[in-house]
């Protein structure tokens, strides 16, 4: 698949997740040539992303320790793939739609956001983040189709039930969390 194609692709079949930095950012699963399959990319502006880069790095110049902090994570930080690379690409399984996204409201402590998903068969199942919305682990067996309802600032055990978010209640359960991902900047979006 060549870059103009992939892109296309990303512009009709995918909700891109709005982001005033990034640009529109498109999440989709990919095959790459070697048949290795990535069922979590996010696509997004190569140009934005270079954007971004020489701001931070013009704003850090003169601060030699966050300078090259910065440096080393536009660098080498992160997963990427190029895009000749990519032999096709395909919706994700595990990128949530923006209606869903939307309901998860607020940090519940510093630096994590708690919530419960209640799929349409009534079973709740606790999930966290920590800043990372753009894939999501599903249970086995559901798909984010089955998703009625979420309670942010919730955890639930099958000994309490539905409870506000406590660190000792946390310890306790099982939580699905954010998948990690791979990056893929398009100069054509």
């Amino acid at each position: 698949m060549k870059a103009d194609e992939i892109a296309k692709f990303l512009r009709d079949q995918v909700e891109p997740l709005e982001n005033e930095i990034y640009g529109n950012r498109y999440r989709a699963a990919v095959r790459l040539k070697d048949d290795t399959y990535l069922p979590c990319v996010v696509f997004q502006s190569r140009s934005k992303q270079v954007e971004l880069a020489m701001r931070r790095f013009e704003q850090l110049r003169g601060h030699t320790s966050q300078y090259k902090t910065v440096i080393e994570t536009f660098v080498a930080g992160g997963s990427r793939i190029a895009d000749y690379q990519i032999k096709s690409v395909e919706p994700s399984l595990y990128a949530w739609p923006r209606e869903i996204l939307n309901r998860i409201h607020g940090e519940t402590v510093m630096s994590w956001t708690a919530f419960v998903v209640e799929m349409k068969d009534g079973t709740m199942h606790s999930y966290g983040t920590s800043f990372s919305f753009e894939f999501f682990d599903l249970p086995k067996g559901y798909s984010w189709a089955d998703i009625a309802e979420i309670h942010s600032g919730m955890v639930y055990s099958a000994t309490s039930g539905l409870e506000k978010f406590s660190l000792d209640l946390m310890k306790q359960i099982s939580v699905y969390r954010e998948k990690p991902f791979f990056a893929c900047y398009l100069a054509e979006l």
